[in-house]
């Protein structure tokens, strides 16, 4: 399991609160992010007549959310100035869809309007620092791109002509438009021209006072403060006098304001019968002004601050200051728990005497607006559940007391323990959190998974990181997950009194620190009624059962445990590769092979490789040099064997934003550069034992392919069983690969074929070992498209070479056959190979390995997804695996699971059970059920009487003849049931 590298939202976040760029992103956007992989998968249980329990789980279903647009512009705004003069008006443009978005930006005299004066000059500025006027630096724009919540501050500056005279008015409008979508004019009524992607302003030039204002706000996220700061400028020709500021105090969705810290000013004094700034409550009824910009001007109470400048001269310039202060743990203006992804929008007014005549009355005047996206705080807590039982059942639930340790007090040999873990965000906005098990003390060979709450659906990666994470859980939200500690079936005992203890630790997914919020709670084994294995750096001789080059807790840095080793740093370039000796030791008392896994980390956490990383595994040559094609697992291994020399070819991306020099903030050769931390794992398939250590390559300044998923299934003797799989080249050159794929097993007779997809609709359909000169083999390029695959056969061996250029992926399904006699228990590993035709020792091959287990019976899950845009229940095209329509936020898919006996015995109690995928919201009632042949028929999402139940985003269908809730019902070979239930893209 590995910890995750932030997100892109939360790094521009980061951004954000470094410096004064005025780019707002919210850390947390209300729609899922275009192009978010949504994965889903079913498990079916069942039983034989012995009362044998068996699980599978279907295929991994796949949807792709797509893009929507959406933008806002804002607004309108009306100005004074005087002849000749510059006059800077801000607007603000949003993205407000779910994905990078560009527009193009005009601003020109309005000709919509009738109005006495044209500029001769009109431009557009992206105010980067937000406070209303062009600075140097500050560049002339004609079009923006912002990411998914970002918006841009902009400045039009209009040259009002020498020539003009009082009374006179000059109309400019800015323009935004995008290809994709709307940008929305959110002024009132949409301004004069009534119009979409517009705003228009109005000029009046005056002889007397022009008060020239910009506003300004400046987060501060270490104190939660925002200081707003008006500089007030009279560009006018006589003295403005009696000017009045009025400023609200911004508050969140239930109507509490945030604390006033402090006010200040420059340029007002009392000794000048000036009234400093200070706090004050308005009444929006008596000044006539709706100061909070919520559409009326009723509200008599409103928290803000007050100051009058007894006189402004011609030139002379002012300015206020309010610095107030927000709890993220509480402040929230949003449809979002937390305060994480706030927008806090603040609007200051001035009323002043601007034509020296007390008696007439001139209209108050708004300031810019500001928006200020609060960033969001991250914590996480982790805890036992307490119930305090006292039982011995074998159900999470044996814990003594809330002492942040689960306890379980005893367990047999060879069970699965089961623990239940509270997660809490503690953060101010929506969050997830990757789940690391540290074993602990617990017997060699023990392996940890982590399942939902009620230990029927495995957890798996939500967000692409390549480890189980919690999903999304809003600020404040409490989920339960249960640890299965599988135990091995040779350890017993107390571990000399002191029981097996292991971690469980929760680390938020989107802290961009370089020490993500986490928290650990203790998982106790007190008694059980133990093997492992030793990964180290040298031949140590070590004695068979000690731990050596351990890797530690976090920081990591090379081998850093209690037996470091001597290695050093290793040196790269880009699109090279770095070999990486390792030792093995088998400290079982039986032969053991182990699969060979390696990682990347920021040293604090534990992640996937790098993008555009790979590593291959070699065996070594009595000389101890790498012979041989790439192994993804070890031979088998006598026990007790130490020191068996192993090697790991690290190749480092071609793409050098991929391969930086400066890698992070670990430096392990002290060069002054960050280096990245390479991690090597292996992990035994027979006990789970497993163990890990760290490298480090220094890259001074790749070609890579892909072939998964691994799969595991059960077979019927003298039956057959499918697997899916892409090869997705994955780097940035053609290659071209030949296809094999070899399964012998123990008993004679094993076979297989793969099949290619040939029409174009995403399914295998063809034996690749038929393929006539006239096929055409399709794939997918980057943007889903189907694209025809050039494919050949030179040396008519029926394996085919199929040339892949970057970016595209085909399809393969590999078909395995069970010889009739194959006896029950037995295993067979089909190993699928893409072996490229190159020979340059950079050249990527690709293998994957499905397990197929020999069973009497067996019931298959077969997995698909469908479009709903409407939601309304109907399929809007074909059901398939990986779905190629896109869906977007609030749009629907609906999943489809077909349980098949393929055995020839029936099977009993059948019980199909799925979570709701993350990043989507159940639809009630959209369960549905048929048995064989028979329609699909609703049922009911409580807990009653029928099939089929939604409970807490677990879904679960009791199937077959005679089901009853809770136990399921029998499917007789050959029969088929579906299940069916729809969510919502959030």
């Amino acid at each position: 399991m590995t910890f995750n590298k932030r997100k892109l939202s939360q790094i521009c976040a980061g951004a954000l609160l470094a410096g004064g760029l005025v780019v707002s992103i919210a850390p947390a956007v209300a729609a899922t992010a275009a192009g978010t992989l949504i994965k889903n998968l079913a498990t079916v249980t069942y039983e034989d007549s012995a009362g044998n329990q068996y699980s599978a789980q279907s295929n991994e279903a796949v949807i792709t959310v797509k893009q929507v647009y959406e933008a806002e512009l804002s607004s309108d705004t009306p100005k004074t100035a005087t002849a000749g003069q510059i006059t800077y008006i801000q607007h603000t443009l949003t993205n407000n869809g779910n994905g990078t978005d560009t527009y193009n930006l005009t601003a020109t005299n309005d000709g919509t309007i009738t109005d006495n004066l044209d500029s001769t000059s009109v431009k557009v500025y992206r105010d980067l620092n937000g406070n209303g006027l062009v600075d140097a630096g500050e560049p002339e724009v004609t079009n923006v791109t912002l990411a998914a919540g970002a918006s841009a501050e902009l400045v039009i500056a209009v040259a009002v002509p020498s020539s003009a005279t009082t009374g006179q008015t000059l109309g400019v409008i800015l323009t935004a438009t995008s290809t994709n979508g709307t940008v929305t004019d959110v002024s009132p009524s949409k301004g004069t021209d009534l119009a979409d992607g517009t705003n228009q302003d109005l000029i009046t030039v005056s002889g007397d006072a022009v008060l020239n204002y910009t506003k300004s706000a400046v987060l501060n996220a270490a104190t939660n403060q925002i200081t707003y700061t008006l500089t007030i400028t009279n560009t006018g020709n006589r003295a403005a006098t009696n000017v009045n500021i009025y400023d609200a105090i911004p508050v969140d969705n239930t109507g509490t304001p945030m604390t006033l810290v402090s006010t200040s000013a420059q340029g007002l004094l009392a000794a000048n019968g000036d009234t400093p700034p200070a706090a004050a409550t308005l009444n929006e009824t008596t000044l006539n002004i709706d100061l909070n910009n919520d559409g009326d001007k009723t509200d008599a109470a409103l928290a803000g601050i007050s100051a009058i400048d007894a006189s402004i001269a011609p030139h002379q310039t002012v300015s206020v200051n309010m610095v107030v202060q927000y709890d993220p743990a509480t402040f929230n203006n949003n449809a979002i728990p937390g305060s994480a992804g706030d927008i806090v929008k603040n609007t200051a007014w001035l009323k002043g005497d601007l034509d020296g005549n007390p008696g007439t009355t001139e209209q108050p005047i708004p300031t810019n607006p500001t928006q200020t996206v609060l960033p969001q705080n991250y914590g996480v807590n982790t805890a036992d559940t307490g119930e305090a039982t006292g039982d011995t059942i074998n159900d999470g639930k044996d814990d003594d007391a809330a002492n942040n340790t689960q306890l379980v007090s005893q367990a047999p040999v060879g069970s699965a323990v089961q623990f239940l873990v509270d997660v809490t965000n503690n953060g101010s906005g929506t969050d997830t959190f990757e789940l690391l098990i540290a074993k602990g003390n617990f017997p060699a060979g023990t392996t940890f998974t982590i399942w939902n709450e009620a230990g029927t659906v495995q957890i798996t990666d939500t967000n692409n990181e390549g480890g189980v994470d919690t999903g999304p859980l809003a600020a404040n939200a409490t989920k339960t997950f249960m640890v299965k500690a599988q135990l091995p079936s040779t350890t017993s005992g107390n571990n000399g009194g002191t029981g097996f203890t292991a971690t469980v630790t929760a680390s938020s997914a989107n802290d961009p620190s370089t020490t993500p919020a986490s928290d650990t709670t203790n998982l106790k084994l007190g008694a059980i009624t133990a093997s492992g294995v030793d990964l180290t750096d040298s031949a140590d001789g070590a004695t068979p059962g000690v731990n050596v080059d351990d890797l530690g807790a976090a920081p990591y840095t090379i081998n850093d445990g209690t037996n470091p080793g001597t290695r050093a740093t290793f040196s790269g370039t880009v699109g090279g590769e770095v070999e990486i000796p390792f030792y093995l030791d088998n400290d079982s008392g039986s032969p053991d092979s182990f699969k060979l896994y390696a990682g990347g980390s920021d040293g604090s956490t534990l992640g996937t490789l790098p993008a555009g990383w790979t590593v291959e595994f070699y065996e070594t040559d009595v000389s101890g040099n790498r012979t041989g094609s790439p192994i993804t697992t070890t031979t088998s291994l006598p026990a007790g064997t130490t020191d068996k020399k192993y090697i790991a070819v690290v190749k480092i991306s071609a793409d050098p934003a991929q391969a930086a020099a400066n890698y992070g903030t670990v430096d392990t050769n002290s060069d002054g550069d960050g280096d990245q931390l390479i991690s090597i794992r292996v992990l035994s398939s027979a006990t789970g034992a497993s163990d890990i250590m760290m490298d480090a390559i220094d890259v001074a300044p790749l070609r890579q392919v892909a072939l998964t998923p691994p799969g595991a299934d059960q077979i019927q003797a003298g039956g057959s069983v499918d697997y899916t799989h892409t090869l997705d080249n994955t780097g940035n050159t053609q290659e071209s690969f030949e296809l094999t794929a070899t399964n012998p097993g123990t008993t004679p007779g094993w076979n297989n074929t793969i099949m290619v997809d040939t029409t174009g609709d995403g399914v295998p359909d063809k034996a690749a070992s038929q393929l006539l000169p006239a096929d055409v083999i399709y794939g997918k390029d980057n943007s889903g498209a189907i694209v025809p695959v050039t494919w050949t056969d030179a040396d008519n061996d029926k394996n085919p070479e199929v040339t892949l250029p970057p970016g595209v992926s085909m399809p393969i399904t590999p078909i395995v056959f069970a010889p009739s006699d194959a006896a029950p228990g037995e295993i067979n590993t089909l190993t699928v190979t893409a072996t490229n035709l190159d020979a340059a020792p950079t050249a990527p091959d690709a293998s994957v390995e499905d397990v197929s287990t020999v069973i009497l019976g067996q019931v298959r899950l077969v997995k698909t997804v469908a479009y709903d845009a409407a939601c309304d229940g109907t399929a809007d095209g074909a059901f398939a695996a990986n779905l190629s329509t896109q869906v977007a936020p609030t749009e629907c898919a609906i999943w489809k699971i077909v349980a098949e006996n393929q055995g020839d015995v029936n099977a009993l109690n059948v019980i199909i059970r799925d979570n709701v995928p993350t990043y989507t919201t159940y639809q009630a009632g959209s369960l549905k059920y048929a048995l064989g042949t028979a329609a699909l028929a609703p049922l009911t999402d409580i807990v009653d009487t029928d099939n089929a139940e939604q409970v807490s985003g677990t879904v679960s269908f009791f199937v077959g003849t005679g089901a009853t809730p809770t136990t399921g019902g029998t499917l007789v070979p050959g029969q088929t049931a579906t299940v069916q239930f729809s969510t919502k893209v959030d």
